[in-house]
């Protein structure tokens, strides 16, 4: 039951099932610990994650390796890398969900390079980097602007390790470009692309171009986002804010109409189905 609340993401009866359980004399076994960090982890909830965590350890689980994976992914999560990364460097086996756990967690966490430095360590260790462990290598380096590093790690993954980028991979190094004010070679990326980029590479470029007032490159990828995202009207409005930092007015007036007449639309159906 517990297993099928975190395929739901329904955390908080994860959290109920486990204490009438506990309750109900039944011991947990280190899968079922496992299921309720993640839940821990995705709520975030340091407190019942440590609580859990005393559980663990009272029952002599806590070092075993999807307990203590979950416990380096729960407390990353909950803002805790400290602890994080004292439990990692504990752990005596190691597994790929454990090291993606880490180099994930220090990525969120600001600390990039640590994130890296990681990563490195993992290639000494023999153990081959996976699709998750790259896009948390991607995400480190797009936070923190690094990219020409994110590009070696990127054409490394089909070169070195013989691993085909999936979409997210390629949204993560949009990300990066746009960020760092690259638009033009963001969108000429988006463009090569060898799969069909989706609604979140053109949003990633979007989000660039607002930031960095760039409303030639940004235009294009705002009609991107409205025509492959209809039902939503987060387009119109960067695509708006895009026009009125360049002071383009009549066009401001347009997309607001435009959005006007989207929203009456969306009414009119909401009041037919009632």
């Amino acid at each position: 039951m517990i297993s099928g609340y975190v395929q739901n993401q329904s955390h908080r009866d994860v959290l109920e099932t486990f204490d009438e359980m506990l309750a109900s004399g039944q011991m947990p076994n280190p899968m079922t610990f496992s299921s309720v960090l993640l839940a821990c982890a995705n709520l975030p909830s340091l407190e019942k994650g440590k609580n859990v965590h005393a559980k663990a350890v009272k029952l002599g689980v806590a070092n075993e390796v999807f307990v203590a994976t979950a416990l380096t992914d729960m407390y990353a999560k909950s803002g805790d890398i400290k602890s994080s990364k004292c439990i990692f460097s504990l752990m005596e086996v190691k597994n790929e969900v454990t090291w993606t756990a880490m180099i994930q967690g220090l990525a969120d966490s600001g600390l990039a390079e640590e994130s890296l430095a990681l990563f490195e360590d993992l290639k000494k260790a023999d153990i081959s980097p996976t699709e998750p462990m790259f896009l948390s290598v991607l995400s480190a380096c797009s936070h923190c602007g690094l990219v020409d590093r994110a590009f070696h790690y990127f054409e490394s993954m089909k070169q070195t390790y013989g691993i085909l980028p999936k979409e997210k991979h390629y949204t993560c190094m949009v990300d990066l470009l746009s960020r760092a004010g690259h638009l033009g070679q963001a969108e000429d990326f988006i463009r090569k692309m060898p799969i069909e980029p989706d609604i979140n590479s053109w949003a990633a470029l979007l989000s660039g171009c607002v930031i960095h007032g760039n409303d030639e490159i940004g235009e294009k990828a705002a009609k991107m986002v409205i025509m492959l995202e209809k039902q939503s009207t987060a387009g119109y409005v960067l695509l708006s804010n895009i026009y009125a930092s360049a002071g383009r007015w009549k066009d401001v007036f347009k997309v607001r109409t435009l959005m006007r007449k989207k929203d009456s639309r969306k009414m009119e159906v909401t009041v037919l189905f009632r």
